[in-house]
């Protein structure tokens, strides 16, 4: 065996041309095999993300009791008592029963203080977007609505309004665009304490429209609530009672003048000022004249939504939620 492995061996390597067309072979088979040892580049997905946690379902719990009967006998005589109750039940549904105040409201996606004394605050709370400068940021600030639902920012103004972004988890957007993106059926929007000095009273309130027009275009079953400017402290050093007032009487025109079920204007001054100064009331004040506190986010809420019990807006926002 040995002897014909020597034999081979010699006469394959002293033949030049046999190593030659061993090695010519072999590149030959790694040229054509190449391509399937090269692992194919892996694709990212495109992944899109939409805010729907705004809609939330009615649940219904039953509790049924039934009747109990106990026979007691005692020597010949028999007592016979019989204990009856009735079935009890308990429907939750979208328009729930009223929080306490101060109380934190977790059973929706989203966690805040509850408001309001309508048997339908809940309701109305739940999907409030708030739109607006500093002072409706408080909304925010002080726990009444979580920040997936706020397009509020300090010194945001009409305007500048095109000089603002927020993130509310689809990435960076403008004001309307974050509106639209978050697809709610209830909006408030709160501006014009930056403006007072930049546009007449009339230019002011016509822009305001403007702003909830622009809402509509992206929202079209949306309901808005435009919102008065809100009081200030008698001396502060910023404005008077007497031109916010002024302003938000063109306001209050301008958004009546829409006769539109769904823009709808609401008057927080009325529910913030002292009826006997005309000035912001000292129990809402924030402490620098212009700025407001927790309880006044409160009230306002409060009054807002009893405000919208006497509207079609929980009948518009039902309405809304069917649709998409």
């Amino acid at each position: 065996m040995l002897r014909y492995l020597k034999n081979f061996i010699t006469q394959f390597f002293g033949n030049p041309v046999f190593p030659t067309f061993a090695i010519l072979s072999a590149i030959f088979i790694v040229f054509l095999t190449a391509d399937s040892l090269v692992q194919p580049e892996k694709s990212e997905p495109v992944v899109s993300h939409k805010i729907t946690a705004l809609r939330y379902a009615a649940s219904t719990t039953t509790t049924t009791t039934t009747t109990t009967t106990t026979t007691t006998t005692v020597t010949t005589t028999t007592v016979t008592t019989t204990v009856t109750t009735t079935t009890e039940t308990t429907t939750t549904t979208t328009e729930a029963e009223n929080q306490d105040n101060d109380t934190e409201y977790t059973t929706s996606s989203y966690s805040y203080i509850s408001a309001g004394e309508s048997p339908n605050s809940t309701f109305y709370q739940d999907r409030l977007v708030i739109i607006g400068d500093s002072i409706a940021y408080g909304f925010n600030a002080y726990g009444y609505i979580p920040y997936q639902h706020n397009i509020a920012a300090e010194s945001l103004a009409v305007w500048n309004m095109n000089n603002y972004t927020f993130d509310l988890g689809g990435g960076a957007m403008g004001v309307y665009d974050a509106a639209g993106y978050v697809y709610s059926p209830l909006y408030y929007i709160s501006v014009g304490m930056n403006d007072i000095y930049t546009y007449t009273a009339d230019d002011y309130a016509w822009n305001v429209r403007w702003i909830a027009e622009e809402i509509l275009a992206r929202v079209p079953t949306a309901t808005i609530v435009v919102g008065s400017i809100t009081p200030v402290s008698d001396g502060n050093y910023y404005t008077t009672n007497d031109r916010i007032r002024e302003y938000n009487s063109s306001l209050e025109w301008v958004i009546n003048d829409m006769q539109s079920s769904q823009v709808m204007y609401f008057s927080t001054h009325d529910v913030l000022c002292d009826l006997n100064t005309g000035a912001l009331g000292w129990d809402y004040a924030g402490g620098d004249g212009l700025h407001l506190n927790g309880s006044a986010y409160s009230a306002m809420l409060n009054y807002l939504f009893n405000y919208l019990d006497t509207t079609s807006a929980y009948e518009q926002i039902i309405a809304h939620e069917e649709t998409y």
